[in-house]
């Protein structure tokens, strides 16, 4: 969590792992009696589905949330803006990062309501210069090696743009 933080790393996702129907886990923990309920709703990777060995259903749950609420602090996202080069760069980090789960609530609404064609363009505008580098910058990925996931359209004709990976050694 330090390391991602110091990086200025935007955003991190967490997960609970879940044993869904028709895979060799659930099969597996089903034979151990250990899963808890098939209340569908609820494989989502945010809910425990199964009894954890070594730990409670309640510690795992505990850590889930204690991921994410420690990633998610004021003080984690101000300390990780800090990495940025520029201001303006950790002014956009702030406000990324903290929408991301700061107002997920409002999100969630808007998605609700179907109103996200509405908020495309503020998206956008906070989202462009996300993933690029300065000019003369090098990526840590070796040379000749593709990343996982393209430029967003709005980078693709961008000369400067390079994808931004974790080292190996961190992954």
């Amino acid at each position: 969590m330090e390391w991602a933080i110091s990086q200025g790393i935007e955003t991190a996702t967490f997960h609970i792992l879940t044993p869904y129907p028709g895979t060799r886990l659930y099969t597996r923990l089903q034979a151990e009696d250990r899963i808890l309920h098939n209340d569908w709703d609820r494989y989502t990777t945010r809910d425990v589905v199964y009894r954890p060995r070594g730990m409670s259903v309640s510690e795992l749950l505990d850590g889930y949330r204690g991921a994410y609420r420690d990633f998610y602090r004021w003080t984690s996202i101000f300390r990780s803006a800090r990495a940025k080069e520029n201001r303006t760069d950790r002014l956009r980090h702030v406000a990324y990062a903290g929408g991301w789960k700061k107002f997920e609530w409002l999100w969630d609404r808007v998605i609700s309501a179907r109103q996200v064609n509405r908020a495309l363009p503020l998206l956008e505008a906070l989202l462009d210069g996300f993933g690029t580098r300065p000019n003369g910058a090098t990526s840590a990925l070796p040379e000749g090696s593709a990343s996982r996931s393209g430029p967003k359209p709005s980078q693709a004709a961008r000369s400067d743009w390079i994808p931004l990976e974790l080292p190996r050694a961190a992954r």
